[in-house]
C-alpha cells in the first residue's frame, strides 16, 4: 500500500471524520456569519481547508496502523 492510494474509512475512521466535519462546517458558517473582509475569509478559509486535509490524513494514517492496512478504493483514481 502507497500512501497516495485512497483507502476506505472503516467504521471508527469514518465516525472521527463525521464528528470534525460537523465542527468545520460549524466554522465555515461563522466565518461567512461573522466575518466582513474578503481577505480575512480567505485566509481562514485556507487555514481550516487546509487544516481539514491533515486530519483526514491523520484519521487514514491512524486507521492503517490500528489495522495493520485498510481496503483500497480502487474506483476512486487520481485525475
Amino acid at each position: 500500500m502507497s500512501k497516495f492510494d485512497y483507502i476506505a474509512y472503516d467504521e471508527e475512521a469514518a465516525k472521527y471524520q463525521a464528528d470534525f466535519k460537523g465542527v468545520f462546517q460549524a466554522l465555515d458558517t461563522m466565518v461567512e456569519v461573522l466575518l466582513h473582509s474578503p481577505r480575512h475569509k480567505a485566509l481562514t478559509m485556507t487555514a481550516l481547508e487546509t487544516a481539514y486535509m491533515w486530519i483526514g490524513k491523520a484519521i487514514r494514517d491512524d486507521q492503517i496502523s490500528r489495522r495493520g492496512g485498510a481496503e483500497l478504493q480502487e474506483g476512486r483514481k487520481d485525475s
